[in-house]
């Protein structure tokens, strides 16, 4: 249960182009920021077996009383790891531009890569060595 695409966050500042992707505990859409005209990634903390979206307003709950600890633990954990990343400044790691509540969960936007990743660079046929070894100095260099 995704946000709308034109659904707008922070009192418009930011526009739902479309949905980039979804795993367990969030979603990714890309997003206009209007103030700068700017293409972002917005990811959404959203617990995806224990959240629930109101299709009207687009508040985020958990209706069960027993998850609502866990998932407001994993909340503070999502906002953390935006304070983290935000913290790094790395050419290889995401720039993180904002953090916002809002809607009964948590949001953090992200400097917009474009759709491409690394899978869809690899061949059927395998990746040249090289290249390989150039792509794992990168994220060796982030993770460092």
């Amino acid at each position: 249960m995704q946000l709308k695409n034109g659904a707008v966050l922070e009192g418009g500042k930011y526009r739902i182009e479309k949905l980039l992707g979804q795993g367990g505990f969030g979603i990714t859409y890309l997003a206009i920021q209007s103030g700068l005209n700017r293409k972002v990634a917005i990811k959404e903390f959203f617990m995806k077996d224990l959240c629930n979206r109101d299709d009207e307003t687009s508040h985020v709950s958990v209706p069960s009383l027993g998850s609502q600890e866990l998932v407001s633990r994993f909340k503070d954990k999502f906002l953390k790891e935006a304070a983290t990343i935000a913290a790094m400044e790395n050419e290889h790691i995401v720039r993180i531009y904002d953090i916002f509540e809002e809607n009964g969960t948590a949001y953090y936007v992200m400097e917009y890569l474009g759709e491409d990743n690394l899978q869809s660079r690899i061949p059927a046929s395998g990746m040249p060595y090289q290249e390989a070894v150039g792509y794992i100095r990168q994220i060796a260099a982030a993770l460092g």
